[in-house]
């Protein structure tokens, strides 16, 4: 398998030579996300997001961001109970 077609978001379908394209043209790790929705599929990133990452370092571009939460999904039910029982 040559590395171009390489499967970098599998929820979004995003190549390597996609991504790859983007950070040679200086794109940080946010405006990627923005620009292809790497990291905003089903998986939330648990798939795409270290490989992503390590692009990047490859690039020497050390413009990794930190996890934001939740890092994993979040029952609606249990943010409401937390807001009620903070009042």
């Amino acid at each position: 398998m040559k590395k171009n077609n390489f499967i970098i978001c599998r929820c979004e379908d995003i190549s390597w030579q996609d991504i790859d394209g983007l950070i040679r043209k200086g794109f940080t790790l946010e405006e990627i996300k923005k620009l292809t929705r790497c990291g905003m599929g089903y998986c939330q990133g648990r798939t795409c997001f270290n490989i992503l990452t390590r692009l990047l370092k490859i690039r020497e571009q050390n413009l990794i961001p930190k996890k934001r939460p939740p890092l994993k999904p979040v029952i609606i039910r249990d943010i409401i109970k937390y807001f009620e029982n903070e009042e």
